[in-house]
């Protein structure tokens, strides 16, 4: 199945985002590097923290997203996985991700370094995942939805023959 990305509901269609590439990067109401105390033991303040993602890519037609307005908030659903891994088998993951078909998290085990897919039970945001011998720890992959701001670019290359497009976005 190839894997859609979305910005306010415009389908980005697969002419366009053959070439896809998403950054996440937390940004926030946190410190960094650490504050540090009179004996220098960091410490970390943190009052909130959200996602930023950039996404860009290209294809033989344009991306169909400049119709949308840029001043109002859009749900973003990514075509990329994040991952939240862990030594215990039952991880709790966040809950702006997909839900629609062909995006449900999947689980895997780490077994001398490798991953090995193993079988997901999800119960809310808490997933738990089939116990694996040998495992040193246990991930899920899960596709972010974010409720953003965002804005756009687009332009041309390779003589027109590509239309290349760019999101920037902020999570709300």
């Amino acid at each position: 199945m190839f894997r859609t990305f979305e910005l306010g509901g415009v389908v980005v269609p697969v002419n366009a985002a053959g070439d896809v590439n998403i950054d996440f990067e937390d940004i926030g109401g946190y410190t960094w590097p650490p504050l540090r105390t009179m004996n220098g033991t960091a410490r970390f303040q943190q009052h909130w923290r959200k996602l930023r993602v950039r996404v860009s890519g290209s294809g033989v037609v344009p991306a169909g997203l400049a119709g949308l307005d840029y001043t109002a908030q859009h749900t973003l659903k990514s075509n990329g996985t994040r991952a939240v891994q862990s030594v215990s088998n039952v991880i709790t993951i966040p809950a702006a991700r997909r839900t629609d078909t062909g995006y449900a998290p999947t689980g895997y085990a780490v077994v001398n370094g490798h991953y090995r897919p193993t079988d997901i039970a999800l119960v809310g945001n808490v997933a738990t995942l089939t116990v694996v011998t040998g495992a040193s720890g246990y991930g899920v992959l899960y596709y972010p939805q974010l409720t953003v701001n965002a804005r756009f670019a687009s332009g041309m290359g390779e003589a027109g023959a590509r239309h290349n497009w760019t999101i920037e976005a902020e999570e709300v």
